[in-house]
């Protein structure tokens, strides 16, 4: 029982920093990452095409999808961006968020798709091709080897 309880303890603490995975995985991150991203940069720009009509929740919905989309991009505070995104769209799904008038998520299946994209993100995180990589990643630490102690005895030779 207790070897169960410190197992699930050190995983848990694992998974509080991510791996931040390089080479083919680190690009599908990416991949996925811009996919994300990028429609939620043309989503919500396309809520500023009708910019005279926007109500306080389609500026907040204009606002995340817009720093979400940039985040995302970017790489940058990702696994939190990552689950305001999957409840913002949650949201849109639900219809809590009005359409713009050139929508992007017109599908169920669109906005599954970015729901189980950013989902992956989140539980993934953001990659080694990232600003949450260079500014939070394992770093490697040189601990320099000690050097022997010097031998302090002294012949008759080196004596005056």
């Amino acid at each position: 029982m207790f070897r169960k309880t410190f197992v699930l303890g050190r995983d848990a603490l694992q998974r509080s920093f991510s791996t931040f995975p390089a080479g083919f995985p680190g690009v599908g991150l990416l991949l996925l990452r811009v996919v994300a991203g990028s429609t939620l940069l043309m989503q919500g720009s396309a809520y500023l095409s009708d910019w005279h009509k926007l109500t306080w929740i389609t500026l907040v919905a204009v606002v995340l999808a817009l720093s979400g989309g940039i985040c995302l991009l970017v790489g940058i505070l990702t696994p939190a961006t990552s689950v305001i995104v999957v409840l913002g769209t949650i949201g849109y799904a639900l219809s809590w968020i009005p359409a713009p008038p050139a929508n992007l998520l017109d599908s169920k299946a669109a906005i599954i798709d970015v729901i189980a994209i950013t989902s992956a993100i989140a539980f993934l995180g953001p990659g080694a091709f990232s600003l949450d990589a260079r500014l939070f990643g394992r770093r490697e630490i040189f601990i320099p080897q000690q050097q022997p102690p010097r031998n302090h005895n002294f012949t008759n030779t080196e004596l005056p």
